[in-house]
This record gives structure tokens, sequence and C-alpha cells, in this order.
């Protein structure tokens, strides 16, 4: 299983002091990988022409302007909103799993590791409901990690902190269904996995941000997001949300309500069955 990996850094849209960071993914079968690609290129030639679907990539960002949803609220088609509701369709339908990090924590949400010797929550977190998935899923099977390309400092630390977690740390060698060293890959026009990745983080990270425009985009999305019940009774999804730590012994009050707007977005809460 090969999982593409996108990130994206957001301000709220109803308080520009507050910041997220957005790292997600969607996982493709090896197998399928030339299938999908030439599905999704069926899918930009249908909506965009040849040229942009042989020479452009996808952009989450680009097809949610909010100019798009203007458009559509004045009854106007909008081929960008069109494009992206069928990539939601064709990914729901072909059932590619979405994992996915929300992080408000301004210490932890750029996805770019300090200390290569101990390797953030973020990635932890993530690598947790991946490795859950593929036992789960497709037992015997690995996933492979494959990140959009950064600034090579980047790409070298989070490699080396990647690469330690999963060989050296005990919780790191019990995830034993992920291929131990992460991969880069430079988007463009044929790639569509990390094209993908850069889509599906575009709508996550934007329902966090509190852009009402894509709800109904990202409730679609929800549907391909895998979620299951842990030994201990935690309902556990493949997307967590890190929230800003409060201050002192208890929370701020903006804090709190941030909380309270954002919960809804991963789903119901059941009291004392969530983690």
């Amino acid at each position: 299983m090969l999982i593409f990996f996108d990130e994206s850094f957001r301000k709220s849209e109803s308080d520009p002091a507050v910041t997220l960071g957005g790292l997600c993914g969607i996982g493709i079968p090896e197998r399928q990988f030339a299938i999908v690609s030439q599905d999704v290129y069926q899918l930009k030639y249908k909506h965009f022409g040849a040229d942009f679907a042989r020479d452009k990539e996808i952009k989450g960002k680009a097809l949610l302007k909010n100019w798009a949803f203007k458009l559509q609220a004045k009854g106007q088609k909008s081929h960008n909103l069109d494009f992206a509701s069928d990539l939601l369709a064709y990914i729901v339908a072909k059932h590619l799993p979405i994992f996915g990090c929300i992080c408000f924590e301004k210490d932890m949400q750029k996805f770019q590791v300090d200390n290569v010797i101990a390797l953030d929550r973020t990635f932890k977190f993530l690598f947790e409901r991946v490795d859950t998935f593929m036992k789960r899923q497709h037992p015997g099977e690995m996933a492979c990690l494959v990140f959009d390309d950064r600034a090579y400092g980047i790409n070298h630390k989070n490699s080396t902190a990647i690469t330690n977690f999963l060989q050296r740390s005990s919780a790191g060698l019990a995830m034993d269904s992920i291929v131990r060293t992460p991969f880069f890959a430079i988007s463009q026009a044929q790639n569509i996995g990390i094209q993908l990745a850069d889509f599906v983080t575009a709508v996550i990270s934007s329902q966090f941000a509190g852009n009402q425009n894509v709800t109904s985009y990202y409730e679609r999305l929800k549907k391909a997001v895998p979620h299951w019940q842990s030994v201990d009774g935690h309902h556990v999804t493949g997307l967590k949300v890190i929230h800003e730590r409060g201050e002192g012994s208890g929370e701020t009050q903006a804090n709190k309500k941030r909380q309270a707007a954002f919960r809804p977005a991963v789903g119901t809460r059941k009291p004392n069955t969530q983690r």
C-alpha cells in the first residue's frame, strides 16, 4: 500500500491569531496505482481538457477558492467544484483510505522535527493509525510512506527521525506493517498520489480552519476515513486532532471554544469512548 502525504498550513477563518497545520494522506494499493492514475487523468480531461490533464497538477487550494463557491451560489457552473465533487466520489467509491493529523499546537504544527532522536507526536499518531489500519484491513502487507518533497534540510531531519523511530524505538518496532524508511516524491502532473494527497489535505485543513464552504465536501470525504474500536474500548479514526495546550493548569477560554467548534468535524463524540 502506497500512502502519500502532503501538508497545509492555515489561519482560522474567524480568528487569524489561531493557526493550524495539517498533514494528511491517501492510500493507494500498489497494484492499483496505474489504474487510479489513468482514472484521475480521465477526470482531469473531462473537466479541463487534454492540456490540463497532461501537464497540470491538481491543487486543492485552487480548486476550493472562495470565488468558485460564490459562482456556484449565483447559479453559475464551476468546473473547479464539479471536478472536486467527482474526485471525492471517486475516492470514496474506490475505498482509498484517508489518514491525517490536524495540529493546533504551535510547537508542532509545522511538521518539522528538531530532534532526530525524538519523533514528534504528530507523526507518531499518524503512524499508529496507518499501522493499525494495515493490520486490520491488509494483514501481511506493508505500507510505504511517501511524503511530498520539501526543503532538503526538512526532508533530511524528518527522514532521520522517522527512520530512528521505526528502527530503534520499541513503539516504532511494533509498527511492523510500515516500511522502515520513508520516501519523498516531487509533486508534478504525473504523480497522482501526491496530487490526491494535496486535494484531501486542502479539504480537511480548510474544514478545521472554519471554512464553511467546504463542509459538505468534508462530510463526503469522511466516509473514506477508516475507524475502529481499540482493544480498550476507545473509538479511533484515521484522523487525529491535536488541540492547543491550555495555559497553566487549565485551558484558556478561547481554546475551549475552539475545541467545541471543531469537535463535530471528526464525528459525534461518545462519553469516555474516544481518544
